[in-house]
């Protein structure tokens, strides 16, 4: 079996950037979501979290995504990228389909808001390009909270958005046929 690795770097976007997360300690288990809205720069502009409960990864990853474009409705903004690291949740919401799925209610709340966005743009990247969304998630595994919304970025992640802002690159193995 032969490896490659190539580095993941944090790219930074044109204004208006939410990256989300959702986090299950175990699959399932004690869930948490979170994300964090960018500046052009890479500047924390507004981070969220919350305790989801016992539930699956996916579930997190679609509240994740939920409480994202939650908050761009709420604060109107009319022009959008959100990234998320999972493919299996963009395309949940990307099918056509929902009825079915045991999660459809929360994919449809997802496209509802999405569709209050006059330019949205909704695309998947790599984990190693999501680590301050996913610390959040992961804040929001043990938070007592049901949902947080924080102005300035904690101090235990600052170093990760800082090298997100700077341009430092994190490696990123994957297995070759």
């Amino acid at each position: 079996m032969s490896y490659s690795q190539s580095k993941i770097l944090w790219n930074p976007p044109p204004p208006g950037v939410v990256n989300t997360d959702g986090s299950a300690v175990t699959n399932p288990g004690n869930a948490g979501a979170g994300g964090i809205f960018r500046d052009e720069l890479g500047n924390w502009l507004l981070g969220f979290y919350r305790n989801i409960g016992y539930t699956s990864s996916l579930s997190a990853e679609l509240w994740a995504l939920r409480d994202g474009l939650k908050l761009v409705v709420d604060k109107g903004f009319s022009q959008l990228i959100v990234e998320t690291d999972s493919m299996v949740a963009k395309t949940l919401i990307d099918s056509a389909h929902s009825d079915s799925h045991s999660l459809g209610v929360l994919i449809d709340d997802c496209r509802a808001m999405m569709s209050q966005v006059p330019s949205i743009q909704f695309r998947h990247v790599f984990r190693e390009a999501n680590s301050v969304a996913d610390r959040l998630a992961k804040k929001g595994t043990k938070s007592d909270s049901s949902f947080v919304v924080l102005n300035q970025c904690p101090s235990d992640l600052c170093n990760i958005l800082y090298s997100d802002i700077i341009g430092i690159m994190t490696p990123r193995t994957t297995v070759l046929s």
